[in-house]
């Protein structure tokens, strides 16, 4: 549905943030087998998942975010936890009858 592409988002980075030694490439393959790759094709999984080697190295990208490491994981942690939770009202209101625009 709508919401798949915010939640591949948000388990990837969530993951990543639990996990400091893996690199976000490995976050966002294991989040797409979990959202997005069920809903594709056998001509986009290859492609998708050759994409995800594009990731930025998980030290340049929290670098980016800020020098300051602790407080990068502290904000991060807030916005994924806000994520979650506009995830969590779309994945409810589309399951809903009142979604149903038949």
């Amino acid at each position: 549905m709508y919401y798949r592409g915010l939640e591949f988002t948000c388990i990837a980075l969530s993951q990543n943030v639990a996990k400091p030694t893996e690199e976000l490439a490995d976050s966002f393959r294991g989040a797409y087998g979990t959202t997005l790759k069920p809903h594709h094709s056998f001509l986009v999984k290859p492609v998708f998942s050759a994409a995800m080697s594009a990731c930025p190295y998980r030290k340049d990208f929290y670098v980016k975010l800020g020098s300051d490491e602790a407080k990068v994981q502290e904000e991060l942690k807030e916005y994924l936890a806000a994520l979650e939770n506009i995830v969590k009202v779309l994945k409810e209101f589309l399951a809903s009858k009142d979604a149903q625009w038949k």
